[in-house]
């Protein structure tokens, strides 16, 4: 039985052009290397291979990003409104976990069953939401900003904690540059994770 791709069929893609690249420099597979890394951990070469698919890595996505200025400009002036959007969120969750007493945190992760999680997606802020907010903390153990940062930027998401959880979050830009960015993240994430454990 095949191993299931943790990731996208997007970023497949973008994995599948770059296993073409650095199959021709090294005797490799960029695909087997992420989904397989122990199997070529012990490769006298392996290093510089590491060194080559990042290398691959950064310069396959900049070339895609350089293609897309007009919607990085556009990204830029949607992330601007989602960021404005977040802090007024923000401010109401902070503003009523206080007076209601339920500890709001900031956590770098939350390891939780998401599959049991209600999701509730907005695509703005209203008068409506304080009320809506203020009801999910009176039933919550904790609330946590899981916010996502694009360079300055929040998107932004909130757990609130409770015998049941529920996510409150903002509804984010639809723009292939996110898409790419998300999957460049990913493949750099996975590679950093080689070169960790091909350090030790």
């Amino acid at each position: 039985m095949a191993k299931q791709s943790p990731w996208d069929e997007q970023t497949d893609g973008f994995i599948s052009d770059l296993d073409a690249v650095i199959a021709k420099e090294h005797d490799i597979s960029f695909r087997s290397l992420l989904l397989s890394p122990d199997r070529f951990l012990n490769r006298k070469d392996i290093d510089a291979t590491l060194a080559d698919a990042r290398s691959a890595v950064d310069s396959y996505f900049s070339e895609l990003l350089e293609k897309l200025k007009d919607e990085e400009t556009k990204l830029e002036s949607e992330m601007e409104s989602a960021t404005a959007q977040y802090k007024q969120i923000d401010s109401v969750i902070t503003e009523k976990s206080a007076a209601a007493r339920v500890p709001y945190v900031k956590p770098l992760f939350v390891d939780r069953p998401q599959k049991e999680e209600e999701t509730i997606v907005i695509d703005r802020y209203d008068e409506s939401l304080e009320a809506f907010v203020g009801k999910l903390i009176n039933t919550s153990n904790y609330v946590a900003d899981m916010s996502a940062n694009y360079k300055q930027y929040k998107l932004g998401s909130w757990l609130f904690s409770g015998a049941r959880n529920y996510v409150l979050t903002l509804n984010p830009p639809a723009s292939p540059v996110l898409a790419i960015e998300n999957s460049r993240g990913l493949i750099n994430g996975m590679l950093s994770d080689i070169e960790t454990r091909a350090a030790k």
